[in-house]
């Protein structure tokens, strides 16, 4: 699933983070055992039933050898995993793998506080990195070094209800565009009697993702092309935020969650989904599990299976879809004895093997990270069954684009985040919110061109 950095993680993770550099001698993540076998501390975010699906690739590997344990160390999302991650690294006592998403790897590589794990990977006569998907692998590599091998990957697609689609009409091939969107928002949404959405004819996640993605797909960027000067207040993002506003508060032809603990916005998107409260939402690959399985009532799984379907994210007009594609890896942290560095390579090993990336594709329905997945006969079994849950693959190989990776360290996300709340939320104009936006996030970026 889903995450932006929030500001009081940027800020806590470079400043804290940079304070316990000085520790950097000697190795922090020493040797302890539980009986006879040496624990390998793993931390993560992922939450939900997708945790318990974790849960069990880690015992499964704790139970497959003698040697190590892996123990983890849980959070409520990744952005809490990020927080309790630099209090290791402040007080030099992280864990010894850490779970990263793409958008965040880069900066604990610029600031040293994951390791390259070539030298296993060159000892390792079984793995082989070109095994892995190039588009995930490449956004862990620097100077063609690899700092992390991907557990999965995720990209955010359309889920819809085809029935409803029918019944009014339509087509998948009026989804293709996000005028064609809008077009069967209009049709399908309803509203009562004060004016409110009650049937929404879409739903975007809160967040700054789909935005971003939907300024991407409209042929913007964040960024110039030499990195100087930031855009997100020209004409395209402008259109785009614009369209979100009046789509959610003018036209009222679409509906969003927002807040709540942890990821209860996102899970009560896809609780109105199967429960028919809208046509459709802008959702996670890794959604399929609780699509498919566990959220929502009145539904089994074959039922679900027949009325809801999933297609790849559009594009504004002439222009093709550009989501982002991302990975979540698995990294050897700073200053881990070689005993439990070898342990935490071999787990990585283990989890992201041709099986366990199959099978955590097929309950979770994120990305599987093999290249071969298809050629192993239970996941070729299953797509038949499900062929869903090959449309994000389908959409990573055609469209999937790299996350843009903040040079400032989260100030232009965090810029963006505010302004986010302020069309999605509040209601105020596109413009006003991205000129403001613009203006903090120009000073944040001329701030690091200078250093």
């Amino acid at each position: 699933m889903k995450k932006l950095l929030t500001l009081i993680m940027v800020v806590s993770l470079f400043v804290s983070v940079l304070a316990g550099c000085s520790g950097g001698e000697g190795n922090v993540v020493k040797v302890t055992k539980e009986g006879d076998k040496i624990v390998i501390p793993f931390i993560n975010g992922v939450g939900g039933s997708l945790a318990d699906r974790l849960d069990k690739i880690v015992m499964d590997f704790n139970q497959s050898q003698d040697k190590y344990i892996v123990k983890t160390t849980k959070a409520g999302n990744y952005d809490e995993s990020y927080q309790k991650l630099q209090s290791g690294f402040a007080a030099n006592n992280q864990e010894a793998i850490a779970l990263l998403g793409s958008d965040v790897i880069q900066n604990y590589i610029n600031k040293e506080l994951v390791v390259p794990i070539d030298k296993y990977i060159n000892n390792d006569k079984e793995l082989k990195i070109d095994d892995y998907g190039k588009g995930f692998v490449s956004q862990a590599t620097v100077d063609g070094k690899f700092y992390g091998i991907p557990l999965y990957g995720t990209t955010q697609i359309l889920y819809y209800n085809e029935k409803v689609l029918e019944e009014n009409g339509f087509t998948t091939d009026d989804l293709k565009s996000w005028e064609g969107v809008e077009k069967v928002a209009e049709k399908v949404s309803k509203r009562d009697e004060n004016g409110n959405v009650k049937y929404a004819g879409w739903m975007p996640i809160w967040g700054t993702t789909n935005l971003i993605d939907s300024v991407r797909s409209a042929g913007g960027n964040v960024l110039s092309e030499d990195g100087k000067t930031v855009l997100i207040n020209d004409e395209t993002w402008v259109k785009v935020w614009e369209k979100y506003r009046t789509w959610l508060h003018e036209d009222k032809i679409m509906n969003i969650h927002t807040g709540g603990t942890g990821w209860e916005y996102w899970d009560n998107t896809i609780i109105d989904f199967v429960e028919g409260k809208t046509l459709g939402y802008t959702g996670s690959s890794g959604d399929q599990g609780f699509v498919y399985k566990s959220l929502g009532e009145g539904m089994d799984e074959a039922e679900r299976l027949a009325t809801f379907k999933a297609v790849p994210q559009p594009g504004w007009g002439d222009h093709k879809p550009a989501p982002k594609l991302e990975a979540y890896f698995l990294t050897l942290t700073r200053n881990t004895d070689p005993e439990v560095a070898q342990g935490a390579y071999e787990f990585m090993k283990f989890a992201t093997s041709t099986e366990k990336t199959a099978e955590w594709s097929m309950e979770t329905g994120y990305i599987p990270v093999q290249n071969n997945v298809t050629d192993y006969k239970p996941y070729a079994d299953f797509v038949k069954k499900q062929p869903q849950a090959l449309v994000p693959l389908e959409q990573a190989n055609k469209y999937g684009v790299s996350p843009f990776i903040d040079p400032t360290g989260g100030k232009i996300y965090d810029a963006l985040d505010i302004a986010k709340d302020k069309v999605e939320i509040e209601g105020i104009s596109a413009k006003e919110a991205l000129d403001e936006a613009a203006k903090i996030a120009q000073d944040e970026l001329d701030k690091v061109k200078k250093k």
